[in-house]
């Protein structure tokens, strides 16, 4: 069995730090921790203009299957919509990387995602069903709010008190494709098209507050959200940091980044699989090399499944 996938990039990131450098540590790390053929097809989407440079940087991972992809080839109607922001693309390009894979499920990356410890498949999906980590939706109800407005439904589904963590994350191919196909039968126009089409601050039909309140949607939420709507999550997903699945996609110990102890989490008392040392630390890729270096083998470690 593999694993689909997903990383979108920019060669120069949120707050213009080097995020085509971060994703050295990102492979560095993956090349150390996971085990051999994990991964089908590891899908790196980027603007038009930089998928040649990024071609070049990321061959040298040819263990990982990479295939470097313009974002307005996954997604051509993007080309349409230049004054989005990248992260509202970057959610878009998740979403639509479904159709990428032949996979059951993928994975969600973003450039300053750094992997902790050995990673297997059997680590990420058990009986046909992918972790899926929680976290409150009181973190972001904004979010949970826009994306039910969306979707045309109640926010109130299931344990209100529990929301989809964010990236890194793994996504059904077959939840993704409903997502998809939900979105366009209530707006009776194609997913992204309607998506798109309220963050283009000239249309006069974004001035309306029914429109303005559904901008803060997520990947994440709307993928749930659907999910919940369809009640079907618990046929593609088992909870992350239970009894029986101790281990968490996700961890923040890198938060604050000089109070990290960096050794605990690499440690096997550890249950997170990932952190991420984010853009907004403004740290130089180099410098978050060095603080993790001395935790990450200089040969990939055997692995046992």
């Amino acid at each position: 069995m593999t694993i689909g996938a997903v990383l979108p990039l920019s060669v120069r990131g949120s707050y213009d730090v080097d995020d085509l450098g971060r994703t050295e540590i990102l492979f560095k790390t993956l090349d150390a921790f996971c085990e051999p053929g994990m991964f089908s097809k590891f899908l790196i989407v980027t603007p038009p203009d930089e998928v040649q440079i990024v071609s070049e940087k990321v061959q040298k991972w040819s263990q990982f299957n990479p295939v470097v992809m313009s974002e307005e080839d996954l997604v051509p109607e993007l080309a349409k919509h230049s004054q989005m922001r990248g992260w509202r693309k970057q959610q878009i390009v998740k979403i639509a990387a479904h159709e990428q894979f032949t996979d059951d499920f993928y994975i969600t990356f973003d450039a300053d995602v750094i992997c902790l410890k050995p990673l297997s498949i059997d680590k990420l999906i058990d009986q046909g069903k992918a972790l899926l980590q929680y976290e409150p939706r009181a973190f972001h109800p904004k979010w949970w709010k826009s994306s039910a407005r969306l979707l045309r439904m109640s926010a109130d589904v299931g344990d209100t008190s529990k929301g989809m963590h964010v990236t890194p994350a793994i996504l059904s191919t077959t939840l993704a494709k409903q997502l998809c196909e939900e979105l366009t039968r209530v707006w009776k126009k194609d997913w992204v098209k309607a998506v798109c089409s309220l963050h283009n601050p000239k249309d006069p039909r974004n001035w309306r507050i029914s429109r303005f309140l559904m901008l803060k949607w997520t990947e994440y939420s709307l993928y749930y959200l659907c999910a919940m709507k369809k009640q079907n999550l618990d046929q593609f997903h088992i909870t992350a940091g239970t009894q029986t699945h101790p281990q968490l996609l996700l961890i923040h110990d890198s938060h604050p980044y000089e109070q990290w102890d960096t050794a605990k989490s690499f440690s096997q008392e550890c249950p997170g699989m990932f952190c991420v040392v984010g853009s907004k630390s403004r740290l130089e890729p180099e410098e978050v090399w060095q603080r993790i270096s001395p935790f990450v083998p200089a040969q990939p470690i055997a692995r046992n499944k």
